[in-house]
């Protein structure tokens, strides 16, 4: 936040948010969610029913622990500035939690038809962005909570942040006493002011540069400690801006990477982590490197049961956190990226995670996070026409065929109103390039894929969560292949 919002009482939204905001159009409303099973015997009532009433209140309650919940995003008067986060002085819970029931025989796929359909729906802007849906009628017995919220409020570490607000460690449901805050709402004029020299932030920075770049020489060569840091972080920035203007940063051309249409599909697929977490030891690489590997099977399986050359590599976006310990609990977004290729062009599972470990281990070396950091940053001194215009151009960014995204969850039990939740499976929007994406989250002890894409390119989604499926066989008895060898090793 800048000098002039501070001064004027402003909750400006970030240029990356801003960006979210802007992104959104008919076919990429940019919502973000979730996909939550729970136990339903503490969710009905005497009659069998859904506590509808006492799940409106609890959220009602929690609401007040999060500003975001009761405020939307404004324009500035005459559209100046970046979007500010204002109250919804009408906020109702009723308009934001609500129950629906699925038609006999409640199956699977009706849940997957309605939760495609429900992610595609716009949310009013008039109101703050986010709806709970609950569904009754499943035929397995749970009650399902899909979470729709626009990606201008939240990333998938600040979703984290929402699961464990809204829930508690125990069936107790605990109900916090906190009261809708004073909030000071600036005049039409004072906004109109800000905006302005928000508008004029890149002008002003850029006129600043050199007595800013003079100040900054003059205090590290007194203090050779500083010095010594801003060296090592322009090394840093070095390298990641030289791996983002390597040739291989455009990503190849695939049959995924074809215009969105307003129709979407979603599959899932889960995994034990403690088998991942077995295969990561085994091999000397992370959990996250395995759950790349196995959305490499993934998308090699579904290419190839198109008849389609995989290629030797399928390029995917890996978002980052920059959000800081002291910065959880606050939505918004603030994250940067990975450009990561997997080899979908080898066929062994092994070399296959090798190969992904070798560039994971690359890109944290070459800091390639922290200049995409950097750029974000900078963003926010650019006015808002070109926020919208860079925005825009992502529906055709030509450096990633997917996004893949990977937020480790709460891995002990969590409830809601008393209800167990057993599995919580994300669900990632897609850009208008983008034909396929994945959200891979874990919590208690279960890995959860989710796969979501456009209805009218992806029929087969199917094989895409299969192929993650048998990836993670092969990659568990290569693991115990492995440990056998060393042990008969040791024996000898």
């Amino acid at each position: 936040m800048n000098a002039i919002d501070r001064l004027a009482k402003l909750d400006r939204l970030s240029s990356l948010d801003a960006a979210f905001l802007s992104l959104a159009t008919p076919t990429t409303p940019m919502n973000i969610g979730s996909v939550t099973y729970l136990e339903s015997g503490q969710l009905r009532d005497g009659d069998g029913r859904i506590r509808l009433t006492d799940l409106r209140r609890l959220v009602d309650e929690r609401s007040f622990l999060s500003p975001r919940f009761r405020q939307r995003p404004e324009r500035g008067p005459f559209g100046l500035g970046r979007p500010l986060w204002v109250d919804d002085p009408n906020f109702d819970v009723a308009n934001h939690v609500n129950e629906m029931v699925l038609p006999p025989p409640g199956s699977e796929q009706q849940l997957r038809e309605f939760c495609s359909q429900l992610m595609m729906r716009t949310l009013d802007p008039s109101r703050p962005l986010w709806e709970l849906w609950v569904v009754d009628g499943y035929a397995d017995g749970y009650v399902v909570l899909i979470e729709k919220v626009h990606h201008v409020m939240l990333d998938g570490v600040s979703g984290v942040d929402v699961v464990m607000l809204l829930t508690d460690p125990t069936p107790a449901v605990e109900h916090p006493s906190a009261e809708a805050p004073s909030r000071h709402k600036p005049d039409a004029i004072t906004r109109f002011a800000a905006g302005l020299v928000d508008e004029l932030g890149l002008p002003f920075a850029l006129a600043g540069l050199p007595a800013r770049a003079a100040i900054t020489a003059a205090t590290s060569l007194m203090r050779p400690e500083q010095m010594k840091a801003l060296l090592g972080e322009a090394q840093i920035l070095g390298r990641g801006a030289r791996s983002l203007l390597h040739k291989a940063t455009v990503a190849p051309r695939t049959p995924l990477n074809q215009p969105v249409g307003r129709r979407r599909t979603f599959e899932h697929a889960e995994w034990p982590l403690a088998e991942m977490r077995r295969v990561s030891k085994t091999f000397g690489c992370t959990v996250n490197d395995v759950a790349l590997a196995a959305v490499t099977g993934g998308v090699r399986r579904l290419l190839l049961d198109r008849e389609t050359d995989p290629g030797s590599r399928f390029q995917v976006a890996v978002p980052v956190s920059t959000r800081s310990a002291v910065e959880h609990a606050t939505l918004g977004n603030q994250v940067a990226a990975w450009l990561v290729p997997l080899p979908v062009g080898v066929a062994d599972e092994r070399q296959q995670l090798e190969e992904i470990h070798r560039i994971t281990s690359q890109r944290k070396r070459q800091g390639q996070a922290s200049a995409v950091a950097a750029l974000i940053g900078a963003a926010n001194r650019w006015p808002m026409p070109m926020v919208d215009l860079v925005a825009h151009l992502t529906h055709h960014q030509p450096f990633a065929n997917a996004v893949v995204t990977n937020v480790p969850g709460p891995q002990s039990r969590r409830y809601l109103l008393g209800a167990r939740i057993r599995r919580i499976v994300p669900v990632v929007p897609l850009a208008g390039n983008l034909d396929v994406s994945v959200g891979i989250f874990s919590y208690d002890g279960e890995v959860a894929f989710g796969c979501y894409a456009d209805a009218e390119r992806c029929t087969d989604l199917h094989v895409l969560t299969d192929g993650i499926r048998v990836t993670l066989e092969a990659l568990g008895i290569l693991a115990s292949q492995e440990t056998n060898e060393e042990q008969e090793a040791v024996a000898s």
